[in-house]
């Protein structure tokens, strides 16, 4: 299973939707979580200037004006969706594989970028982390960093404190990836962060 989660910094016009068509054409995917896509309506238009005419599902959470936005695509022919939490900064789904019956949820996050918004952001995943008792893959853009090394001339005490004892707290897995655009995660039934 190939999962691509990407900060796309707006969908909508034509270039960018291209781009996103061409990069999933390079890399397939089963799964694409996007991030910021800056849109109040995610419609089968919309879709598929980018998704191509490949059958998929998918779910969003609206941008706030110009800010924000959360989708996650996912193939039909593989995927049924049975049930999705949608928080501020989350999307969830739980999704059922056709092929072997397997259940899992996928969460994609677009964090606050301000520290005032930071114990809200923390509150809804701990929701989200308690509601699941099945595998669970969590990806995008946290607006966060777990490691000093991650970012260069910043202080980041308390939100890097938090970020730690949260992925150890429901037992998540951060897989590093080092100098790289998007990335793409094969996924085996841990947690994977």
């Amino acid at each position: 299973m190939k999962i691509i989660t990407w900060n796309v910094k707006g969908l909508g016009n034509l270039k960018k939707n291209l781009s996103i068509k061409a990069t999933f054409r390079k890399y397939s995917r089963d799964i694409v979580l996007l991030q910021e896509t800056k849109k109040l309506i995610i419609d089968r238009k919309c879709v598929l200037s980018f998704w191509g005419r490949q059958s998929c599902n998918w779910m969003n959470i609206p941008s706030s004006g110009a800010a924000g936005g959360i989708l996650i695509l996912w193939k039909s022919e593989l995927f049924e969706a049975i049930t999705s939490e949608y928080g501020i900064y989350s999307a969830t789904v739980k999704l059922r594989e056709k092929q072997n019956g397997n259940l899992w949820w996928i969460t994609c996050i677009y964090g606050p970028s301000t520290n005032l918004s930071k114990s809200d952001f923390w509150v809804e995943l701990n929701d989200i982390g308690n509601l699941i008792d099945e595998p669970w893959c969590i990806a995008g853009d946290f607006n966060e960093i777990l490691y000093p090394s991650e970012r260069r001339g910043i202080s980041t005490s308390l939100p890097q404190l938090s970020f730690h004892e949260w992925i150890t707290e429901f037992s998540l897995l951060d897989i590093p990836l080092p100098n790289l655009q998007f990335y793409m995660v094969k996924f085996q039934r841990k947690c994977i962060l």
